[in-house]
């Protein structure tokens, strides 16, 4: 059941107005467009639980690649030009 407050807005408004139409139509298209962009971000297919565990993997790999980039820097074996 609609609120008191929709009902009083509901009646000011005009609903064959071009203008409500448009902006209707308008926002009908960018809910699509945002439907089309969520569709196709990487993971999405995933339950969250899944979501989770690949975060936390990825997670390890940088925490992993961070510390051997740390040691291979503290061999000295590349040579760091000065700017």
């Amino acid at each position: 059941m609609p609120s008191h407050k929709s009902l009083r807005v509901s009646k000011g408004m005009d609903k064959d107005s071009p203008d409500i139409h448009h902006d209707l139509n308008s926002l009908k298209t960018k809910f699509q467009e945002m439907r089309k962009v969520i569709s196709t971000m990487p993971g999405i297919h995933l339950s969250p639980e899944q979501q989770q565990q690949q975060l936390h993997s990825l997670r390890e790999q940088v925490r992993t690649k961070n510390e051997l980039l740390q040691k291979y820097k503290s061999l000295c074996m590349f040579e760091i030009p000065k700017e």
